[in-house]
């Protein structure tokens, strides 16, 4: 699903951590992919922020990379 609003919400736990992840090396899209309203992966709300689920897990985009908030759930 491609939608540039959050279509539900994942809560901050320790399953789903809002951490920095900078050595996260997700190979399931571009290095160069940016994540953003159109960008082709679902928004998801996480807390205070937005994610994107990209092959079952929420991906955060953060300066140069994306954190990995964990697993998706459905």
């Amino acid at each position: 699903m491609e939608s540039g609003e959050p279509t539900r919400e994942v809560a901050v736990t320790e399953t789903n951590p809002a951490d920095c992840t900078p050595d996260h090396n997700c190979a399931e899209h571009e290095a160069e992919h940016e994540h953003g309203p159109d960008c082709g992966h679902e928004a998801v709300r996480h807390g205070d922020h937005v994610d994107y689920v990209v092959a079952g897990h929420l991906h955060h985009p953060h300066d140069d990379h994306c954190d990995d908030h964990g697993p998706a759930g459905s």
